[in-house]
């Protein structure tokens, strides 16, 4: 609960009088992880309209491991569940966000551009991140201009420059802007050299343009980015990792419980 590695824990509880082991303090934090999954599990199932996906690594044992989270976006939302799966195992990822998709009824799935989340949910269901999106596209475009700078190719350095200020542009536009289609078909014969990159990368944006999220609530899948980093990402790094993906996998359900439902949560149902 205060965010101390074992070793912080063991040095902390003579001041309550208590006394306790790191190892005996690592047994009880993973049997209440345990006892907070069977709980979850135990509960009906959560249900939710925008199912929020999105992967991380878990270094352990001098390997990186892959761990998914599938978050509930909106009102009523929170953790749904944790996966020992990696974004690379194309076909165990698609089967899981599937699977759960159907379980908690979501009406669309919320994901970054990986392709592994591709074909998961009708293209009209599937949205994509809105600040991952936009940081992709500005970081090639930014490259591309200051390549485009260096070789004096004056028209391509103004089309990027044209292209950072539309993805700036707030408040964004729902559908392909018609400025966007003037640049691209101002490369649209372009194949090869520098303007052939532009031109892919201005199809790509008009390509996506129409799947990034416009939710206001949250466009960005801000809910499951917090969720990794406040379940799983700060533990691991006061712990310096975790030492088996059954510790990993227990830790951010017990920590989605102890945060409770408005603060407060009952400590009896997992000591």
């Amino acid at each position: 609960m205060l965010g101390l590695s074992d070793r912080g824990v063991e040095r902390f509880l003579p001041l309550l009088d208590c006394r306790g082991s790191k190892s005996s303090i690592d047994r009880d934090v993973m049997a209440a992880g345990q006892r907070a999954e069977d709980l979850h599990r135990q509960a009906p199932r959560m249900r939710v309209r925008v199912l929020g996906v999105d992967g991380t690594g878990a270094a352990m044992a001098g390997a990186d491991r892959g761990v998914l989270f599938f978050v509930g976006i909106g009102p009523g939302g929170g953790l749904i569940g944790v996966q020992a799966v990696h974004e690379e195992e194309t076909e165990k990822v698609r089967r899981h966000v599937a699977k759960v998709m159907a379980e908690v009824g979501a009406e669309e799935l919320r994901t970054d551009e990986h392709s592994v989340y591709e074909r998961i949910a009708p293209e009209e269901r599937h949205r994509l991140c809105l600040t991952p999106w936009r940081k992709s596209k500005g970081k090639r475009a930014f490259d591309l201009h200051r390549q485009a700078v260096a070789d004096r190719a004056v028209l391509e350095a103004q089309t990027m420059e044209e292209l950072l200020a539309l993805l700036r542009k707030k408040p964004r536009a729902p559908t392909a802007p018609e400025e966007l289609g003037r640049l691209v078909r101002r490369y649209i014969n372009a194949h090869k050299g520098l303007p052939g990159k532009v031109n892919q990368l201005l199809q790509h944006v008009e390509r996506t343009w129409e799947k990034v999220s416009d939710d206001p609530a949250d466009p960005t899948n801000n809910a499951t980015e917090r969720m990794i980093g406040l379940t799983f990402k700060i533990r691991a790094k006061t712990m310096r990792g975790f030492k088996s993906m059954k510790k990993a996998l227990a830790h951010p359900r017990l920590a989605f419980f102890l945060r409770g439902q408005d603060g407060v949560c009952d400590l009896r149902k997992v000591i």
